[in-house]
């Protein structure tokens, strides 16, 4: 079990407690995460300006990981989503050959269609499996209760992610986070979208969006909301007092990743798992 990590540009700068509990987690169940200085960005942000431009950034590092045999596991679900989606792109062979052009222009390796995708959840539900993770769970959190929010991209495209989950009723964090014992809230705004990315044209908007799913777990009772994407959770972590503030509101709502989560079910300590660097402070233990 080997795999290049393929963190992105957020992670490593502003969720680092996603980094830091994914490698101790895959270091528990046997994964080895190898990094490849060399990645990039995926291409997503200069994908509305120029699709060519966007396609070859995602190409490279595509290439550089199977220069190297190994498949990819990402952390961002919008990387993963673009990095999926060039896959399908670069099965056309037209396209390919003038990727391929430009690649070795940059020193790179020509791709040649031999590389997988994965997001870290859906590797721990496909390839991993449910039934191995849950003979690892040591410590389950029986008393707790969780409210899942998937994103926009988790599984969409859903034919670029192989249909693993169902885009309008998605189960697979769900599954994650039950297999370590805690209960998962099913709600009517689960699948609504952080806000995040319209924040800078439509702030109040934006804002709303992030208030209503923090309004509607903390009713519900919710111990933390699981997030799997730096940018998700940026928007309900980061922008929590801010939404609270546009709303009206006082929110305390703690926001973990599905790898802190995991992470304590396996027994790891907390410092091992980042929960330092969380803003609104959460002690799974403590509960």
């Amino acid at each position: 079990m080997k795999y290049a990590l393929y963190l992105g540009c957020a992670t490593p700068v502003r969720a680092l407690k996603y980094e830091i509990s994914t490698r101790n987690v895959a270091k528990r169940l046997g994964i080895e995460l190898v990094d490849l200085p060399e990645f990039g960005c995926c291409g997503f942000p200069v994908k509305s300006m120029d699709l060519f431009a966007a396609l070859l950034m995602a190409a490279r590092n595509l290439a550089l990981a199977e220069e190297r045999g190994l498949d990819i596991i990402g952390l961002c679900t919008g990387c993963v989503a673009v990095l999926s989606e060039a896959k399908l792109q670069l099965e056309d062979e037209k396209l390919r050959d003038r990727v391929n052009e430009k690649l070795k222009t940059l020193g790179v390796p020509e791709y040649r269609r031999g590389v997988g995708v994965k997001h870290f959840a859906r590797f721990l539900n496909e390839d991993y499996g449910l039934d191995a993770l849950s003979k690892e769970i040591g410590a389950p959190l029986k008393s707790m209760k969780f409210g899942i929010h998937y994103g926009c991209h988790f599984s969409r495209p859903s034919h670029a992610h192989d249909h693993f989950d169902d885009p309008s009723n998605p189960v697979s964090l769900d599954k994650l986070i039950q297999g370590a014992g805690a209960e998962t809230i099913d709600y009517p705004e689960k699948n609504l979208c952080c806000g995040l990315t319209i924040r800078g044209a439509a702030e109040d908007v934006s804002v709303k969006l992030a208030a209503e799913k923090l309004e509607a777990l903390s009713n519900r009772g919710a111990d933390a909301m699981v997030v799997a994407c730096p940018s998700c959770c940026i928007a309900y972590e980061n922008n929590q007092q801010l939404a609270g503030r546009k709303m009206g509101k006082e929110f305390k709502l703690p926001v973990v990743y599905f790898t802190q989560v995991l992470g304590c079910a396996l027994g790891l300590k907390e410092e091992d798992l980042g929960f330092e660097f969380n803003r609104v402070e959460f002690h799974p233990a403590a509960r």
